[in-house]
């Protein structure tokens, strides 16, 4: 065998990748649509590596492998980036028969595929069938890069079609904040133009698909840490959501406050208008039919405080009560965060410091500890 570094790297990929499919499938936890397709992505892009991982080390030469190891794995990385895009975007989506088309290609090409080793095994000799079968290699490559690009620009619409959709705060909905999907779909859409430039020049140079492949490894490592990581996330915020909306406060009633506040306070303690991430004095203000500035004034005037810090002390409080809350003790703290009405991590940790004078872990971990102690 014949190793090198850029041959390692790909072998590392192949592990990794190997790694996470058998974790997750053995794990009862990752129990969804858009982690199956995701593992079948994974596991495809990761013998697809591999196939061409064996002959570059030697093990066997590059005709033996496309004589009786190559499959058409190719042509399956559109419809899995498909089905795990939706699926992830739209848990309830329901697969149509046109979707299930998209794995046609995959089967033409198969039967070509069993077609050719047919013809090796009983030794068929004529020269044209030989040549056939080598442009035949060639248009599946060719065919399954654009297919690829194509379907990755389709997949990116739909992302920025899903922000769309999801504008309007709705405390029934868990909005997916997808800023790391676009990005991975625009890095797998920057990596298939590499595909198509390589596969250009392999046929004029017969150049190496190196550089490729370490990418595809990278992608392997890239989209098993996120995929499960953001899936993770959603589901512990479908859980804390469950518990917040069945411990809904009531409104409490004070008639000696401005009647704009007392408005204010219906909206955040019953409406729970603080959950919604993109919440603006604007938005508030027109909800209340009272113009931006007068509502800044009588909030700094009413309560001594600023409007952001105002909301960001209900989101807080939510985030301590999750945080207080042994139940919650295995969520991440992202996700206690994010569905408390935070817009990110950082804002977060930012607003509770300035709340608690405490990080959120340091304040679970300390409330935590005073709950076993008792």
């Amino acid at each position: 065998m014949t190793f090198n570094i850029y041959n390692s790297l790909i072998l590392a990929g192949i592990i990794q990748g190997f790694i996470f499919v058998i974790v997750v499938l053995l794990s009862k936890k990752y129990r969804s649509k858009s982690i199956y397709f995701l593992v079948a992505l994974i596991l495809c892009l990761t013998l697809s590596n591999l196939m061409h991982f064996i002959p570059d080390v030697s093990l066997i030469t590059l005709t033996e492998m496309y004589k009786y190891v190559y499959i058409p794995l190719a042509a399956l990385f559109p419809p899995f980036y498909y089905f795990y895009v939706i699926n992830f975007l739209y848990p309830n989506h329901k697969t149509t028969i046109k979707e299930k088309l998209l794995f046609l290609p995959f089967v033409v090409f198969l039967i070509l595929n069993i077609a050719w080793r047919i013809g090796i095994l009983i030794n068929y000799e004529k020269e044209s069938f030989y040549t056939f079968f080598g442009n035949v290699l060639n248009f599946i490559e060719i065919f399954s890069n654009v297919f690829t690009i194509v379907m990755l620009i389709y997949l990116l619409k739909k992302s920025f079609d899903y922000e769309k959709q999801h504008k309007s705060f709705n405390i029934n909905t868990i909005y997916n904040r997808i800023n790391w999907l676009k990005i991975t779909l625009f890095i797998l859409l920057t990596i298939s133009f590499l595909w198509s430039y390589l596969v250009y020049k392999n046929l004029a140079y017969g150049i190496s698909f190196y550089s490729l492949w370490i990418c595809m490894s990278a992608v392997i490592y890239w989209l098993g840490y996120l995929g499960i990581y953001k899936f993770g996330i959603i589901e512990d915020r479908k859980n804390i959501r469950l518990h917040h909306n069945s411990h809904i406060t009531s409104s409490k009633e004070n008639i000696t406050k401005n009647k704009h506040i007392i408005a204010l306070e219906q909206l955040l303690n019953v409406d729970n208008i603080y959950l919604d991430p993109n919440l603006t004095l604007d938005s508030v203000s027109n909800a209340l039919n009272v113009s931006s500035g007068h509502l800044s004034r009588i909030i700094k005037t009413e309560l001594n405080t600023n409007f952001n810090d105002y909301i960001n002390s209900y989101r807080v409080n939510q985030a301590k009560a999750y945080l207080k809350n042994p139940e919650f003790s295995k969520y991440t703290i992202t996700a206690i965060g994010l569905e408390a009405g935070f817009n990110s991590k950082s804002a977060f940790y930012s607003a509770f410091k300035k709340a608690t004078d405490k990080t959120p872990s340091a304040f679970k971990k300390m409330t935590l500890n005073q709950v076993k102690i008792a």
